[in-house]
């Protein structure tokens, strides 16, 4: 155990760069691989912060900055947070030093780390501590000193979360990130963005028609979609920081936009003849428009690699739907799905370039799969009463985000590639929203 400590701090202190003290260095080891399939849970304490303000104001923050921290790291599939009203101990009066701190109070409830932390705020300053501790060995593992805005106490605890994962695991966290997704109110569907928790709820678009397939840009300074509201589905792009949005004027109708890693074109399907759909790539400003597929029926949902060397689409072309790879220029096209299913669609690929989440018929219910990107080792990771849909993934290459319907709603949800079950991923404005579905998301902080 001491051992795995040692190598757990050097590996901290090469791969976070920002304020981290700890006690120890030696060689560096990724503590957690987010590939092993069901492995057993850590269980982690997170009581409320100690407000240390002057006047104890902003009191809502002792909870509401655990609370963040709580929920984020439950959407892991390795981590049980402890029961908060099985604590021992009233957290504004109780240390958060680990010198300090009473561990039989955290050891007979079975807790094998402490999250403390403790906040003050001034002149609409709030500055933030907080610290990872390991119960076993009564020591500090990672602190980190964090410093914003008082009414940007989320993104804080959602960074230290963030930073927690980076040093458990050597991937930082997918939770300061930010998700866009469609959201339907009678006959109009809008895009929307929110946090990883459902807060910062906005709307995109805000018109009667149909807006749908939202793709933001590599650096999230942008979203792509597709849009009903002049008559035939076409592209179009926001600049979310001028608000300016800008039609891209393409032959025939648009089914699916994607955007390439690099930020400098997108990957759509186009049907010019009102015949056949098939892939194109096309500049950000509707030029260099070049035809990457030929084949009769249906090619659409194209999903760039993380180098942009390769596209994953779905094709009709065989006589169902099945999701083929090829080269960035239309190049070496050729299949990957062959199970048993007359239907394989909505192919994502992971953002560390691992694995493509896809689409698939099991036992009558649409359900999401992974595969390494040459088609191998697939594997079933949703298992829903009713469809589960487009996949995406977070950042860190460890949650899917997909839709699927409960009691006659179609939601989004969250797994995490351990199977840790579904967690429900629910804006916390907009209830009005019949239904949310077609989530994608950024890979930039969202602040």
């Amino acid at each position: 155990m001491k051992k795995t400590l040692i190598n757990l701090l050097l590996f901290a202190l090469v791969l976070t760069g920002i304020s981290v003290f700890f006690p120890v260095n030696s060689n560096a080891k990724v503590y957690i691989n987010i590939y092993a399939a069901r492995i057993k849970k850590i269980r982690v304490a997170v009581p409320d912060f100690k407000n240390i303000s002057a006047y104890g104001q902003h009191k809502k923050i002792e909870k509401n900055a655990a609370n963040v921290i709580r929920h984020d790291l439950s959407v892991i599939g390795y981590f049980h947070i402890v029961n908060p009203l099985s604590y021992l101990e009233n957290p504004q009066y109780a240390p958060i030093s680990p010198e300090k701190i009473d561990y039989s109070n955290w050891g007979v409830l079975n807790a094998q780390y402490l999250i403390t932390g403790e906040y003050k705020t001034s002149n609409g300053i709030i500055k933030m501590k907080a610290n990872l501790i390991s119960i076993y060995t009564k020591r500090l593992l990672f602190s980190e000193k964090l410093e914003g805005m008082d009414g940007q106490y989320r993104f804080l605890a959602n960074k230290f979360a963030d930073d927690i994962l980076k040093f458990l695991t050597g991937i930082k966290g997918p939770f300061t990130t930010r998700v866009f997704f469609v959201g339907e109110e009678g006959g109009s569907k809008n895009i929307l963005v929110m946090d990883f928790g459902g807060h910062r709820v906005k709307k995109i678009t805000n018109n009667d028609s149909i807006n749908i397939f939202p793709y933001p840009s590599p650096h999230g300074n942008k979203v792509a979609y597709i849009s009903f509201k002049d008559g035939n589905p076409a592209v179009f792009i926001k600049n979310l920081k001028t608000s300016v949005t800008k039609r891209l004027n393409l032959p025939g109708p648009a089914d699916f936009v994607a955007w390439s890693p690099t930020g400098d074109k997108l990957a759509v399907a186009l049907t010019p003849d009102h015949l056949n759909t098939e892939l194109y790539t096309v500049g950000v400003n509707g030029g260099n428009l070049k035809q990457l597929t030929f084949s009769d029926g249906i090619n659409t949902s194209a999903s760039f690699s993380p180098n942009g060397n390769r596209i994953a689409f779905v094709s009709s072309r065989g006589g169902s739907p099945q999701i083929y790879i090829m080269n960035s220029d239309g190049s070496g096209q050729h299949r990957i799905t062959y199970n048993n299913s007359s239907y394989n669609s909505s192919p994502a690929w992971s953002p560390d370039g691992k694995k493509i989440a896809f689409t698939t018929f099991v036992n009558g219910a649409l359900e999401v799969c992974i595969m390494n990107a040459d088609g191998s080792d697939e594997r079933q990771v949703t298992n829903t009463p009713y469809s589960a849909q487009h996949p995406a993934w977070t950042r860190d290459s460890r949650i899917i985000t997909f839709d699927t319907e409960i009691a006659g709603r179609q939601e989004l949800y969250m797994i995490d590639v351990n199977e840790s079950g579904m967690m429900r991923l629910m804006p916390r404005m907009f209830p009005e929203m019949q239904n949310y579905y077609d989530a994608e998301w950024t890979l930039k902080s969202s602040y």
